[in-house]
């Protein structure tokens, strides 16, 4: 991009001063006293990297960010929840044997073998009867819309999927941050494309060598490709948010209860109500659905 257009477009830009042969963008930079510049390649240098510091910033962001723990809060109340029923159950059985309902909690009259048949009821009891998810490789309980990654092996808040090309999940916490990085490439790309579309139409009707109709060429058609893979992926991403459903639960194709909430409230849940920090590379301070 910068040999085969930046370049020319600032040389074609020359003064009358000495002839300074420019190899390489960094080298460009350091001659950069040498050019008058026109407000079309200020505009053009200053505008792409904007987006490519965003671009580049977001893409830090996100591979860092981890996408969501399950709240030691809610584990602690499934912990109560537990403990509670137990408690019911082990107080049934001692006013069974007794004939009285004087018998205290956790009396020593249920045995270990007895409470860990409880325990492992009680469990089912939450997952059948009361609709609990448990997660089978974390051995825990787990909120809706929280699934386990196996790249990670963890459970993720409203884990999205897990991205090979970030090496993370993508989840509630990290969700609002993958779309302002899909965000950026895509007006990255569109930004190349439209400023990069002159230097393709010069090159097709120019005498130029074999080597640069190749090199010109190949970078345009490529850069339409992922725009193409870039604008369908974010649409979807985009009717996801719209949608109020993810990735994964769009992939099963088990039926899902209604998550929708209104198009604005669906947007505020990933984006947060502050639309000054929308196109910000910043995480919003958003509370996750936990039952």
């Amino acid at each position: 991009m910068f040999k085969t257009y930046l370049m020319p477009l600032i040389k074609s830009e020359y003064v009358s001063r000495p002839i300074v042969e420019v190899n390489t963008y960094l080298i460009q930079l350091v001659h950069i006293n040498d050019y008058v510049f026109s407000n079309k390649t200020i505009g053009i240098t200053i505008t792409l990297h904007i987006i490519l510091i965003l671009f580049t910033i977001t893409l830090i962001r996100v591979v860092m960010t981890i996408p969501g723990h399950v709240p030691a809060e809610w584990l602690i109340k499934i912990e109560n929840e537990i403990r509670q029923m137990i408690e019911n159950e082990e107080n049934m059985i001692n006013h069974n044997k007794k004939g009285s309902q004087t018998s205290t909690s956790f009396s020593s009259e249920i045995d270990d073998e007895q409470r860990l048949h409880l325990n492992v009821k009680v469990k089912n009891e939450l997952i059948d009867k009361q609709g609990r998810r448990h997660c089978k490789n974390c051995s825990a309980f787990k909120p809706k819309r929280c699934h386990h990654c196996r790249q990670c092996k963890t459970c993720w808040l409203k884990m999205d999927h897990h991205c090979q090309w970030l090496n993370n999940c993508i989840g509630y916490g990290n969700y609002k941050l993958f779309m302002n990085l899909l965000g950026y490439a895509w007006f990255l790309i569109s930004f190349i494309m439209i400023t990069y579309s002159r230097c393709y139409y010069d090159t097709m009707n120019s005498y130029s060598s074999d080597a640069k109709l190749f090199l010109v060429s190949f970078t345009f058609l490529y850069c339409c490709f992922l725009w193409i893979i870039l604008t369908a992926f974010t649409l979807f991403h985009l009717w996801a948010i719209k949608s109020n459903i993810t990735t994964l639960e769009y992939c099963e194709n088990k039926p899902r209860e209604p998550l929708q909430k209104g198009v604005w409230n669906n947007i505020f849940e990933v984006f947060g109500k502050n639309p000054l920090v929308w196109f910000l590379p910043i995480q919003p301070d958003t509370k996750p659905i936990l039952d």
